[in-house]
């Protein structure tokens, strides 16, 4: 298996391979919990390609492809500074997302993403990393405590007719 992470170029042709990867990853994640238009209509408001655009073009942000044998297998986004989701983090190290499309979970390429965003973090001297992942994915959860991440709060996630309970967690560096 060949492995690589692969900064995402700012390019129209990177977009669409991100916009694309982005829904169906997402799509697989949570189609079982959400019926198709709960879905839909958070594809439409958060992976469209206006809003992606956007994020791709931060300084302070970063998406990565995660590849195997040439094909795209997941990505994950980072921020910092300016760019984290949470005032209360804006002087830490973010990782936003984080996912792999089914066919490649569970063969430690979460792992080696992981140990990259760590390195990334410390590369520019933030001291913590923290992230949000919903409290019904309890593999990611699991995940996230093997990598020593512990729970500090609770925020809403809006998707569907209620919002969703994440889980903030942290690993101080």
């Amino acid at each position: 298996m060949n492995f690589e992470i692969i900064p995402v170029e700012k390019s129209e042709r990177a977009l669409h391979y991100l916009v694309n990867l982005s829904c169906d990853a997402f799509k697989a994640t949570f189609s079982p919990y959400y019926d198709k238009g709960e879905i839909e209509a958070y594809l439409d408001l958060a992976y469209n390609p206006a809003i992606l655009r956007k994020e791709l073009s931060s300084e302070s942000s970063r998406f990565y492809f995660i590849e195997v044998d040439g094909e795209k297998a997941g990505y994950f986004k980072v921020n910092w500074d300016k760019s984290v989701t949470n005032e209360k983090y804006l002087h830490d190290f973010e990782l936003q997302r984080l996912y792999l499309l089914p066919k490649y979970q569970k063969q430690g390429l979460g792992q080696k993403a992981m140990d990259f965003v760590l390195n990334l973090a410390q590369k520019l001297e933030k001291q913590t990393v923290w992230l949000e992942v919903w409290e019904g994915n309890k593999a990611a959860l699991n995940f996230f405590k093997e990598n020593n991440f512990v729970a500090v709060s609770n925020n809403a996630f809006p998707l569907g007719h209620y919002a969703q309970t994440v889980k903030v967690l942290k690993k101080d560096l």
